[in-house]
C-alpha cells in the first residue's frame, strides 16, 4: 500500500490506525486493515518499535517545526515509511522542499531510520537528506541497548530542525562554483575500503555516467567524442589515459542522487553522503 497525496493529518492518522504491530514472545506480527502482512521471528536482543504509534505522535507535533504540504505513506509487508514534504526553498536556482522521513522494518530487513532534510523536485530527480554531523539523521538497529535512547536524542534534536536545514542548504550552495574530475570520482567510487572493485559499485558508476550523458535536467552538453566514449564505457576508464571530464560539483551531486530517487530514505541518505564525500 502506497499513498502519495496532499497533506491531511486526519487521513494519515486514520491509515496509521489500520497498521497494527505487536510482539508475541519471539515474534513480531504486522497487520494492516486486519490482514497479516508480516510475521517475523526475533531474538531476545531485538527491541520492538511501534511505527504506527511513533508516527502518529510525530505528525501531531511536526507542525511546530515546519508546515507539511504533501505526504507519502508506504506500507509493504514488513517495511513502513512515512515522508512529510513541506515548504520550498531555493538553492543554486533549484527548488527544494523541507522534509521529514521515518523508515522502519518489522521483518529485520532494515534498521530504524529517521531523517530531516531537503528534497529536490526538478523532475523528481535527486534528493539530499541527512548530511552528516548535523543531528538530522538517525539510523539505529533494533537492539534493546540502543533503540530507545537514540530515538529520544533525535526527537530532542528536532528543536534544531530549521538550523539543520540551513546547514544542509549552505553545504549544497558551496558546491555551485566548484568542479571535480569524473575520473577521480570514478576511481574512488568503484573501489571499496580494501581496494577491491565490486560489481555493485561498478554498476553505480555506469548509472552515474549515463546520467551525465542523459539526465533530463543535469546532463553535460558539448562533450567531445572521446569524452562520450568514456562515459559509455566507464568500466574501461584505464584505457582513456588522456581523457577526462571536468564536472561542476553540484551537477555531479544531482546526477548521482538521481539514480536513487525511487529508493527508500536510508539508501538515499547513504548515497547522498557517499557522493558528497567524493566531490
Amino acid at each position: 500500500m502506497k499513498v502519495e497525496k496532499k497533506y491531511n493529518l486526519n487521513e494519515i492518522i486514520n491509515m496509521l490506525n489500520m497498521l497494527n504491530i505487536t510482539q508475541h514472545d519471539n515474534n513480531i506480527l504486522t497487520k494492516y486493515d486486519n490482514q497479516i502482512i508480516s510475521n517475523t521471528t526475533i531474538s531476545n536482543k531485538y527491541k520492538f518499535f511501534n511505527f504506527s504509534d511513533f508516527a502518529k505522535t510525530i505528525v501531531n507535533n511536526i507542525e511546530n517545526y515546519f508546515t507539511p504540504e504533501k505526504y507519502i505513506l508506504n506500507i509493504s509487508k514488513g517495511q513502513q515509511e512515512l515522508r512529510l514534504i513541506g515548504e520550498s526553498i531555493i538553492i543554486n536556482g533549484d527548488k527544494y522542499n523541507k522534509m521529514f522521513n521515518i523508515f522502519n522494518s518489522t521483518d529485520k530487513s532494515r534498521a530504524l531510520g529517521i531523517n530531516t532534510g531537503i528534497i529536490r523536485y526538478v523532475c523528481s530527480n535527486g534528493m539530499v537528506i541527512g548530511i552528516d554531523n548535523d543531528m538530522s539523521t538517525l539510523k539505529v538497529k533494533h537492539f534493546k541497548k540502543l533503540l530507545s535512547n537514540k530515538v529520544e536524542i533525535f526527537i530532542k534534536s528536532l528543536e534544531q530542525f530549521n538550523i539543520n536545514i540551513q546547514k544542509q542548504a549552505e553545504k549544497i550552495e558551496k558546491l555551485n562554483n566548484n568542479y571535480v574530475s569524473f575520473k577521480t570520482i570514478a576511481e574512488k567510487l568503484i573501489v571499496d575500503k580494501d581496494g577491491i572493485i565490486s560489481i555493485n559499485k561498478l554498476m553505480k558508476l555506469k548509472l552515474f555516467a549515463n546520467k551525465i550523458l542523459k539526465s533530463e535536467t543535469d546532463k553535460i552538453e558539448n562533450l567531445t567524442k572521446e569524452q562520450i566514449k568514456l562515459l559509455k564505457n566507464p568500466h574501461l576508464i584505464n584505457n582513456y589515459k588522456n581523457v577526462d571530464i571536468k564536472i561542476p560539483s553540484y551537477t555531479a551531486l544531482n546526477c548521482y542522487t538521481e539514480i536513487f530517487r525511487n529508493y527508500n530514505s536510508q539508501i538515499l541518505s547513504r548515497e547522498t553522503n557517499r557522493i558528497l564525500e567524493l566531490i
